[in-house]
């Protein structure tokens, strides 16, 4: 395909996006900006996956038929139908809680009985990556929903979240990464429906969740400070007359999540002596930096991430810089692919520091109780959540001081919450005295955020 094709091809989805976009609004009378925005969100995710090999830019995960990474993990699934029958750390990438390799496994072989041949299905595995960054987005729009956002902040919160530079990546990421992350959502948003039902068909969805998301990645255990507060506050609020139905649920929710989450690596201890929390050191070391380097040397001749290994002069070693690059961009060399990459990229990464910087103000905003957000348990739980992933980046980052530490992927369920954030402050200045300076401020940012977002991650794929 021509660089002439690849660009009409595009301009043809648009097209069909507009289009179909405008008949939602013809017939259906509801909210064209959220629909067209989540049909473009599809579009654009869909096109990525189109380019992107099942070798490129992945983590862990090596290719099909090489016998390592977590490529092989769901081929062993694919062959053998069962788990590991050795030591898991034998094999690069088999130490992973099996879900989403077993899931992929499944997947693959339904591809190869309907006759797609075999490294073709390979390819068809980012059809449910896709689907799981889909699925992200339709879950931070019901989080959006149920905490009341509506109107322009709804739809400036969903923006955000579904043209989200680390959400295309995960729709061609064939790791575990993309699951784990709707998984942590899913937890979230279901504590705050079991939170407001308070019975059992909402405990069992919000166990389901932390469950399968343990059974994913252990980075699901991110989700468990902010539900221990979400407990404690119902259980001592619901007094005395509520103690032992509350009880009686949270068993349930143990009954459910514990064997789920605690199985695989359970199993492992047992068998191999595999330690419980185990996660073999990987990446670029970064050594002699101080912790003001660290932390506040924010300094920059890129906007992609500074790795030697790409040609660069340098590992990325400044903490808040290397998760807002990886954030967007990932640990990748996008500026190989061609010479159009680099202007967008720094419009991308400089709206996004802005964008980020105003998301900071809102976190504080709404957390104090200055936003439309009145319910303490709300922002006392979402809080909560969004510090737990804080602290454990912070932490990871110096426990294990190298460049792979501090990638945005290990907490980008945020995403949602940020934007949680943001449209709360935006729904807020609607009403006040700096209606115009704040809600243009936020507006102007998402549209150049996620415009720089979509022209990246098109021309990423130009022949």
């Amino acid at each position: 395909m021509t660089r002439r094709q690849y660009g009409l091809m595009f301009l043809g989805l648009v097209g069909v996006t507009v289009a179909i976009t405008w008949l939602w609004h013809r017939f259906k009378k509801r909210n064209t900006v959220l629909f067209g925005t989540f049909l473009f969100s599809v579009v654009l995710k869909g096109l990525y996956i189109w380019y992107t090999p099942t070798y490129a830019r992945q983590h862990d995960f090596f290719d099909f038929t090489s016998g390592q990474g977590q490529a092989a993990y769901i081929e062993w699934f694919y062959d053998h139908v069962s788990l590991p029958d050795f030591d898991p750390r034998k094999i690069w990438g088999f130490f992973q809680p099996p879900l989403h390799h077993i899931l992929a496994a499944m997947w693959l072989r339904l591809q190869t009985l309907a006759g797609v041949s075999y490294l073709t299905a390979c390819e068809g595995i980012q059809v449910l990556t896709l689907l799981y960054s889909v699925l992200f987005s339709i879950y931070a729009l019901l989080l959006f929903r149920r905490n009341g956002l509506k109107g322009r902040g709804l739809e400036l919160a969903f923006a955000v979240t579904a043209l989200h530079p680390i959400f295309i990546l995960f729709a061609g990421s064939l790791n575990n990464d993309t699951l784990v992350a709707l998984f942590l959502l899913m937890s979230i948003y279901y504590g705050v429906t079991w939170a407001e039902k308070q019975n059992y068909p909402e405990i069992i969805k919000l166990a389901l969740s932390v469950g399968c998301g343990m059974m994913t990645k252990l980075s699901e255990i991110l989700a468990v400070p902010a539900l221990v507060f979400l407990f404690l506050w119902v259980w001592i609020k619901g007094g005395r007359e509520r103690f032992g139905k509350l009880l009686k649920q949270y068993l349930v929710f143990g009954a459910i999540s514990l064997p789920l989450g605690l199985a695989y690596p359970l199993r492992n201890f047992f068998r191999f002596g595999v330690p419980l929390q185990y996660t073999p050191e990987v990446g670029e070391p970064l050594l002699g930096y101080s912790l003001w380097e660290r932390l506040f040397d924010i300094r920059t001749v890129t906007p992609f991430a500074s790795m030697v290994k790409n040609g660069n002069a340098f590992d990325e070693y400044n903490i808040p810089l290397a998760i807002m690059k990886t954030s967007l961009t990932g640990e990748f060399p996008f500026a190989s692919a061609n010479g159009y990459m680099v202007p967008f990229g720094w419009i991308l990464l400089i709206s996004a520091s802005m964008l980020a910087l105003v998301c900071l103000f809102a976190t504080f905003m709404v957390s104090a109780g200055r936003t439309e957000l009145k319910d303490g348990l709300l922002r006392g739980y979402y809080l909560t959540a969004y510090g737990t992933a804080v602290i454990f980046i912070i932490n990871l980052c110096f426990k294990i001081p190298n460049f792979s530490s501090q990638d945005f992927r290990y907490i980008a369920h945020v995403t949602a919450l940020e934007s949680l954030y943001l449209g709360l402050l935006y729904q807020k200045s609607e009403k006040s005295g700096n209606r115009k300076i704040t809600c243009g401020l936020i507006t102007v940012l998402v549209l150049v955020f996620t415009a720089a977002s979509s022209m990246v991650y098109m021309l990423l794929g130009l022949p």
